[in-house]
């Protein structure tokens, strides 16, 4: 069976028990700041198991994109080590929420495995948890397997969760594939160092609800949790060794070997590590997930560097890894299509992380040469694995690369100690895992939930409604009132206010009743749409029961919807001038400014932003219909509706279409007409990150504003030039061409004045020790680089057997710069010598054996530096 064959099948299988077949959650989870990304198929549910929301169905399937590759859940560095572990993986799973338990998963899990998949039933093995009895008599008495094929395993194996720190979780049975004797005739499920058992299936009988504290009441809805390995199931079915030969993975491999030209029988494990981390970046990138140097941006960084290393030992050099993205695209596309439509924005930026990869990777080899230099000085043979590990760690350098570098210069490399410095970060990694960022959500809203239901929003059509207070909220409990000057957080059954979503900020007002008022600060809705209004109370007192009118900021709203609008019509624009891989990364629309991330590869000309600028106006004149609607998905999907990457959307979505220019997935607040907009500025264009481009801009009044500021800016300059405003392009670029003859003057006469005796007759200041000529000079108010230049003066007119120290004050600071003539650096170094002297002025520095910087804070040592000097290079000679 092919892996659409399994996974279709699955799906049908629990459809016909009256399953509801839920899409895949995304890699990022929400709601639950314990887990960094979606590592199991119940992920999306465990808010079900607890009873703290509604169940809106008690069975439920689904095939699930799992990424285990940071925090707690992490398989990253066994990947290529075997054959089945993966990063990114598809699990297939069933689940139920106080419905049925142990006899029907275990029934329906056999009927599964040997009816539809047909593996044959004496090659599956069963292990149940030490102390289930009631599943281990369901498996021998109900199904028919025999005892000897039933192994009860502790804790460790057979009790599963929770996933993150808390939630459901309970004891397990797993589906193992015998594959024979001949593999290891001595082993069993609980000792086969062989991998003769094959763990497939693993039905999960969640009972107990973890709490932060450790302890385990029963859950609300016990039920089951199960889940089955795609990519694992398709290699038994297929025959093959490993998950990479299935037809899900080999498609990266052959891929790659395409480019590479080296057999895959030659060298596999290179090529099952690319296969692997291309399939996780791209679903990453699809998902919304960006390169950085934390979070999840660091571990997608990890992949893809991990996978160019990789990419090296087949011989690629040059960025590859954007070409095979494309076999990920046309391989799972059908079943992600968040995938084809990512297909240009997920090339790009995988091109643009691996060219900035091998910049990093030049600079980690500059490094290690570095290295290599001081050990030929101190005679030292062992590159230590501290060094190692900062190499791999900070410029991802690879340890056997090091480890051949070094061979090729006579030495070897600490792989324990390199080994031992990864142990210690993995330990810390864990230990200061924190969750994914997101604050944990306090279970009073999910109780509150489940009694009031969502809150019905008004706010489209009318910014005042009245509505009944259900519940009011103060410091994490349900209080009955809240007082004049208290602040709570009230829940009406209805609501004008718009909560922050998708970028859209909150709105704020007021909240009034015949025995109290309150101002509306912030609004949002923490679980399902249930409305929260942050408030603090100016009048009387507030109740629970109470009625009372909300009435949100009028003009504040407007203005917040002017520029919602613009921010479609500003990515309309993008796509046009730009090309179609724009899309919106992230946004910001609030009353006073718009913020619009977007996918782009380089920084907008001045040219192009206008012209960006002047569509924009054009469209608001026209005074285009601003129309929403409420429709099927795969209706607004066909017809073209821009969506966010890697968002999952309701079943029926709301649409706003604005005349012929856009159409956008969006609930958030907009004018009826583009005229109302007034006018369009942008304020600013800049880099965000990797291919992620933004544009700050403002609407309406606040345009205005801007436009005027900048004219009094202009109108400032031009009166403190003395020019009228259209000349002062050339009377500014006048100035910077006399400062530049300036500042070379100066420079000339800087370094004329801090050389001209000592370069003249540099032997006049030196000071001999063994036989080396020592040159020690203050030098104050030079920068750096005329400091450089004094120095190479020096070296070139003193040519050998010299050290020279130069030291002084600029800018409050010491600084310090030592050469040494080429003759000499197989005797002393420059970087010892700035190691000597620079404590002397509270400083640090480094460097190379023939030169080398170092600063400090104490002006006041940098005579007794000067003076030191000889007596260092003295004890440097003989030591």
């Amino acid at each position: 069976m092919k892996s659409d064959e399994i996974r279709s099948a699955f799906l049908e299988f629990f459809r016909e028990r009256d399953h509801v077949i839920e899409r895949s959650d995304r890699l990022v989870p929400k709601n639950d700041p314990t887990l960094l990304f979606t590592s199991a198929g119940m992920v999306q549910f465990k808010p079900y198991y607890t009873g703290e929301v509604p169940v809106p169905y008690r069975r439920a399937a689904t095939a699930q994109k799992c990424l285990r590759a940071g925090g707690k859940a992490n398989d990253l560095d066994e990947v290529g080590k075997t054959s089945r572990h993966l990063t990114f993986f598809e699990m297939l799973g069933n689940f139920s929420f106080g419905d049925y338990f142990k006899r029907e998963a275990i029934q329906w899990g056999w009927e599964f495995t040997t009816r539809v998949l047909r593996i044959p039933a004496e090659r599956v093995w069963v292990t149940v948890y030490t102390e289930d009895d009631e599943a281990a008599e369901i498996w021998e008495k109900e199904v028919g397997i025999s005892p000897s094929r039933i192994v009860r395993m502790g804790a460790k194996d057979n009790f599963w969760g929770p996933a993150g720190d808390t939630g459901a979780c309970g004891p397990c049975s797993e589906l193992l594939y015998d594959r024979g004797a001949e593999v290891d005739p001595e082993a069993t499920p609980d000792r086969d160092p062989h991998e003769r058992f094959l763990e497939f299936w693993n039905l999960v009988f969640p009972q107990y609800d973890q709490q932060p504290d450790g302890s385990r009441p029963p859950l609300k809805n016990r039920g089951i949790d199960t889940g089955m390995g795609l990519e694992r199931m398709a290699m038994l079915l297929q025959g093959k060794q490993t998950v990479f030969d299935t037809d899900g993975l080999y498609a990266m491999i052959d891929a790659t070997a395409s480019i590479a030209g080296v057999p895959y029988e030659t060298r596999p494990v290179p090529y099952r590590v690319i296969a692997d981390h291309i399939r996780a970046l791209s679903f990453m990138l699809a998902d919304g997930i960006l390169p950085g140097n934390e979070g999840r941006g660091y571990v997608f960084r990890r992949l893809l560097r991990r996978a160019a290393r990789f990419g090296r030992e087949l011989g690629m050099d040059a960025p590859f890894l954007y070409r095979v993205s494309e076999a990920v695209v046309d391989r799972f596309g059908h079943q992600y299509p968040e995938l084809v439509e990512g297909r240009t924005h997920i090339a790009r930026i995988i091109r643009l992380e691996e060219e900035r990869f091998a910049g990093t990777l030049a600079r980690g080899m500059e490094l290690l040469a570095n290295v290599f230099d001081e050990m030929a000085r101190s005679g030292e043979k062992v590159v230590s694995g501290d060094t190692l590990f900062t190499l791999h760690d900070t410029y991802g350098f690879p340890l056997d690369l090091a480890a051949d570098m070094a061979e090729e210069k006579g030495y070897t490399v600490d792989r324990d100690g390199f080994e031992r410095a990864m142990a210690r970060q993995r330990e810390k990694a864990r230990g200061a895992w924190a969750g994914s960022g997101q604050a944990a959500l306090p279970p009073v809203y999910r109780a509150v939930h489940a009694r009031t239901g969502d809150t019905e929003f008004v706010g489209y059509e009318t910014l005042e409604c009245e509505g009944t207070i259900l519940a009011i909220i103060r410091d994490g409990e349900e209080v009955d009132t809240v007082d004049a000057g208290e602040a709570a957080e009230v829940i009406l059954d209805r609501t004008p206010f718009y909560a922050e979503a998708g970028g859209q900020v909150a709105d704020t007002g007021n909240l009034a009743g015949s025995a109290g008022e309150a101002l509306v600060e912030y609004v949002s809705r923490p679980v399902g749409k249930m409305t929260v209004h942050q408030v603090k109370t100016t009048r009387g007192r507030l109740a629970k029961g109470d009625r009372v009118t909300g009435r949100v900021d009028a003009e504040r709203r407007r203005s917040t919807e002017r520029h919602h609008t613009a921010t479609h019509l500003l990515q309309a624009a993008l796509r046009q001038a730009l090309g179609e891989h724009v899309h919106q990364a992230g946004s910001y629309v609030g009353p006073d400014r718009l913020r619009f991330d977007f996918t782009h590869f380089e920084g907008l000309s001045q040219e192009r932003i206008e012209d960006i600028e002047r569509l924009v106006n054009a469209w608001i004149r026209e005074d285009l219909p601003v129309n929403t609607a409420l429709r099927p998905i795969e209706e607004a999907r066909a017809e073209g509706a821009m969506a966010l990457f890697g968002e999952k959307y309701d079943p029926i979505v709301r649409t706003v279409r604005t005349g012929d220019i856009s159409l956008e997935l969006c609930g958030g607040c907009h004018v009826s007409q583009t005229g109302v907009i007034g006018l369009f500025k942008i304020l600013s264009e800049s880099a965000l990150s990797a291919g992620v481009r933004r544009i700050e801009a403002v609407c309406g009044a606040e345009a205005v504003e801007a436009v005027q500021e900048h004219e009094r800016w202009l109108q400032q300059a031009a009166r403190a030039l003395s020019v009228a405003p259209d000349g002062l392009p050339d009377r500014v670029r006048a100035l910077q061409e006399e400062i530049r003859k300036l500042q070379r003057e100066v420079e000339r006469w800087k370094q004329t004045a801090a050389t001209g005796g000592t370069a003249a007759d540099p032997e006049r200041n030196a000071v001999v020790v063994s036989g080396v000529r020592v040159v020690a000079v203050r030098m104050d108010d030079l920068d750096a680089k005329s400091m450089r230049a004094a120095m190479d003066r020096l070296k070139d007119k003193l040519r050998q057997e010299s050290v020279i120290v130069l030291a002084g004050a600029c800018e409050g600071k010491a600084a310090l710069i030592i050469g040494v003539t080429p003759d000499l650096t197989g005797r002393i170094s420059a970087k010892a010598l700035a190691a000597e002297l620079a404590p002397l002025v509270e400083g640090s520095g480094g460097g190379r054996a023939d030169m080398a910087q170092a600063g400090g804070k104490r002006i006041e040592g940098i005579d007794a530096c000067l003076k030191s000097a000889p007596r260092a290079v003295e004890r440097l000679l003989q030591g």
